[in-house]
C-alpha cells in the first residue's frame, strides 16, 4: 500500500537503484562533476582518505544518519573542525545527488552533530605596513602586493592574469581566468572560483603605473596580450610552493610582518575599503562574492568600525550647536 501511495505522489524510489555500493556511487558522481579542477581534486581527495574507508563498500540505500556521524566523529578525533564541516559537505553533496539521481528516497544527513567552528582572527594590514611588505619585495613579484592588497585579488587570479585582461586606457583589470594547480600540475585558464568572480575592477593610478613599468622591464605590450603578467624566474606560471619558499617566506620577514599569508592580503583589501566607509555592496563586488552574506560573515566583526564612524558623523550633524546653524541658514535665506 505504501510502495503505491509513493508511486501515486512520485515519491517512489526502486530499491534496486541503492543497491550500489557508496564507492560505486562516488565515482559515478565525481567521474560526472562538472566543479572546477581544485574543487574536484579536492573532493576526491576527501572522498579516498575519510568517506571510503568507512562506507565504501556499503550499499547507498543502507547507510543510516548514524553511519554519517561515525565518520564525522572519527574525523573529529584528528582533524580541525573547519576541516571536518569541509569533508561533511563533501559527503552530504554526494548523498544528496543520490537523492537527485533517485538512488535513494532521502539523505541520511539529517541532524548531524558537527563540531563548532570558532571563526579565526583576521589580521589586517594598514597602509603603511602593505607599502612596507611592497618595498621590501623584488621588484618583479611587487605588483602582486597591491593586487591582492588593494585590488582583492586571489592568489589564483594574481597568477592567473594575462596582459591582454589590463586595460591601461580605462585604467580597468578584468578578472576572467586564472591558474590552477592540482595535485602538482598548473592548469592555465582555469575557470575563476564562481560566476561573481568574473568581475571587472578600477585600477588606482598608482598601480596602472606600477603594473605598466612592470610590462615594460619584461618586454611586453598590448601585442601580446596572452602573455601572462607575471611567471616564474625559469619561465611559465608561478608555483605556489615556490613562491612562498624563495620569495614570501623571506620577504613577509624582512617586512617584520612573520605569519603574514598572500590570502591575508585580499583581507587586507576589505579592511581599507571598510576603512573608507565603502558600501558592502561594493566590497562584495569587488571581492568577488556570490552573497552579501559572505562577505558580512568573514568581515562583519569590523563594522563596529564603521558604526562608531557613523556614530560620530551623525552626532556631528544633529548636535545642538548644527541645528542651530541649520535653523539660522534657514532664516536667513528666506530674508532675500
Amino acid at each position: 500500500m505504501t510502495i503505491e501511495a509513493d508511486k501515486l505522489h512520485g515519491t517512489f524510489v526502486d530499491p534496486n537503484r541503492g543497491k550500489i555500493t557508496f564507492a560505486a556511487w562516488c565515482e559515478e558522481y565525481l567521474d560526472s562533476s562538472n566543479k572546477r579542477a581544485t574543487t574536484l581534486a579536492r573532493d576526491r581527495s576527501v572522498t579516498d582518505r575519510h568517506l571510503l574507508p568507512a562506507l565504501g563498500r556499503r550499499p547507498l540505500n543502507a547507510i543510516s544518519k548514524r553511519d554519517v556521524q561515525q565518520v564525522v566523529n572519527r574525523m573529529k578525533r584528528n582533524l580541525a573542525p573547519a576541516t571536518v564541516r569541509t569533508n561533511y559537505g563533501v559527503l552530504r553533496a554526494i548523498l544528496s545527488a543520490a537523492v537527485t539521481a533517485d538512488r535513494i528516497g532521502r539523505s541520511p544527513c539529517r541532524g548531524v552533530s558537527l563540531p563548532t567552528q570558532e571563526r579565526p582572527k583576521i589580521r589586517f594590514l594598514t597602509a603603511d605596513d602593505l607599502v612596507r611588505l611592497a618595498d621590501a619585495t623584488p621588484v618583479e613579484c611587487r605588483p602582486m602586493i597591491y593586487l591582492a592588497g588593494v585590488l582583492s585579488l586571489r592568489w589564483s587570479e594574481v597568477v592567473g592574469l594575462r596582459v591582454g585582461r589590463v586595460n591601461f586606457l580605462r585604467e580597468t583589470l578584468e578578472v576572467a581566468e586564472t591558474t590552477a594547480e592540482v595535485r602538482g600540475v598548473l592548469i592555465e585558464r582555469a575557470d575563476v572560483k564562481s560566476r561573481a568572480s568574473k568581475r571587472t575592477l578600477a585600477i588606482p593610478p598608482f598601480l596602472v603605473a606600477l603594473l605598466s613599468e612592470h610590462l615594460a622591464r619584461r618586454g611586453l605590450t598590448a601585442e601580446t596580450p596572452d602573455a601572462l603578467v607575471f611567471i616564474a624566474p625559469e619561465g611559465g606560471p608561478v608555483r605556489a610552493g615556490n613562491f612562498r619558499r624563495r620569495m614570501w617566506a623571506p620577504t613577509v620577514h624582512a617586512a617584520g610582518l612573520d605569519g603574514l599569508t598572500f590570502h591575508g592580503l585580499r583581507h587586507t583589501a576589505v579592511g581599507l575599503m571598510i576603512a573608507l566607509d565603502t558600501h558592502f555592496e561594493a566590497i562584495k563586488q569587488r571581492m568577488g562574492h556570490g552573497s552579501i552574506r559572505v562577505t558580512s560573515d568573514v568581515y562583519g566583526s569590523l563594522l563596529p568600525a564603521v558604526d562608531a564612524s557613523v556614530t560620530q558623523a551623525l552626532e556631528a550633524l544633529f548636535r545642538p550647536e548644527a541645528a542651530r546653524s541649520r535653523v539660522h541658514g534657514a532664516f536667513t535665506e528666506g530674508d532675500d
